[in-house]
């Protein structure tokens, strides 16, 4: 695929708006176009010039350890071991793992 766009650049003498994009969904990216401010899954793209097109960003999970007070809850902390040494653990009623997910 990537050999036929390419020649077509060549041929053509501009590279196309979405060359990258597409050389990536060949080769299994997921993409997604931007429709009124938002990212939105698409399996078959028509590779209009005039839309957004972008490779699908990568989920990571991470998680983190909340201690909880009478009065709430405290600082996000990477580790048990860190909230565990947090200064005012003697006040925590309560200490939490929380999950979550984030694009790269």
């Amino acid at each position: 695929m990537q050999k036929s766009i390419t020649g077509l650049e060549e041929m053509m003498g501009t590279k196309h708006k979405h060359a990258d994009v597409i050389i990536a969904w060949a080769n299994g990216e997921e993409i997604q176009y931007e429709l009124k401010g938002s990212w939105m899954d698409i399996n078959d793209p028509d590779w209009y010039e005039t839309i957004n097109y972008r490779i699908k960003p990568k989920r990571v999970k991470k998680e983190g350890w909340v201690n909880v007070y009478e009065t709430g809850y405290g600082n996000l902390f990477p580790t048990k071991e860190q909230a565990d040494n947090c200064g005012s653990r003697r006040w925590r009623t309560a200490c939490i793992r929380v999950e979550w997910e984030e694009g790269e």
